[in-house]
């Protein structure tokens, strides 16, 4: 949740991956989300954006071992100078292959990189020479996301994946699908221990909630309570 999931939010929670950002990690990146902030949208603005994101990984280390950092950039540049921080600390670097917003699209940023996979591909390969990397994909779009997914597995540790259905849901059988190819993070209408489960049951070894944490503040709790979903997992 760009504007919102900084350090200082993911402490409040008992997670057991904290996924900071996004942050824009270059100057095109930066004036995009001026441009968002204008009509309204949060985003985080930094003068010094890497700096900057550094600082918020370690102030958010202070509290989980487990650290991912969603990044935004109009250059493979941008992302992996990021990479080469994340390196410094061991934690993941997730590539945003997911917001939608026109500002960011335009710099060919977020959503757009889904529509030009040798880019994604390029920098997902780049920066996986300096830590694992994740990338945070959309449903819901005109894709083959087998295809994409065992492409990207070549590279990347894990996806992050919003399983939406345009008008709303999640889309369970796009995690089983994904799923085969590699780690999922399951995204999208997780907001109590029966979508969360559903999440794990369609192949997801992690579910990941957004808003539903601005709603409820205890539901990370909650949802350590069941048998399930409090289980340690395994990655490969």
């Amino acid at each position: 949740m760009a504007g919102i999931n900084n350090s200082n939010f993911v402490k409040k929670f008992k997670v057991g991956l904290a996924v900071l950002g996004g942050f824009n990690a270059d100057k095109k990146a930066n004036e995009a989300a001026l441009k968002s902030l204008k009509r309204g949208r949060r985003e985080f603005v930094f003068e010094n954006p890497l700096k900057e994101i550094e600082k918020e990984l370690v102030s958010a280390l202070d509290s989980y071992g487990k650290i991912a950092v969603n990044v935004r950039a109009s250059s493979i540049d941008g992302y992996v100078s990021v990479a080469k921080i994340c390196e410094e600390y061991d934690v993941l670097l997730e590539i945003n292959a997911h917001c939608r917003q026109p500002e960011f699209m335009e710099i060919g940023a977020g959503q757009s990189l889904l529509f030009n996979q040798e880019k994604l591909l390029n920098i997902v390969e780049k920066c996986s020479k300096y830590c694992d990397v994740s990338v945070k994909i959309r449903g819901g779009l005109n894709l083959d996301y087998s295809s994409l997914s065992e492409k990207l597995f070549s590279s990347a540790f894990i996806l992050h994946v919003d399983a939406m259905i345009p008008g709303g849901g999640a889309d369970y059988n796009l995690i089983k699908e994904i799923s085969a190819f590699g780690n999922v993070i399951g995204n999208n209408s997780v907001k109590d221990i029966n979508t969360a489960r559903k999440m794990i049951e369609s192949g997801a070894k992690l579910v990941s909630l957004a808003r539903a944490v601005i709603k409820n503040e205890r539901i990370f709790d909650e949802l350590l309570e069941d048998d399930i979903l409090s289980l340690p997992i395994e990655v490969i």
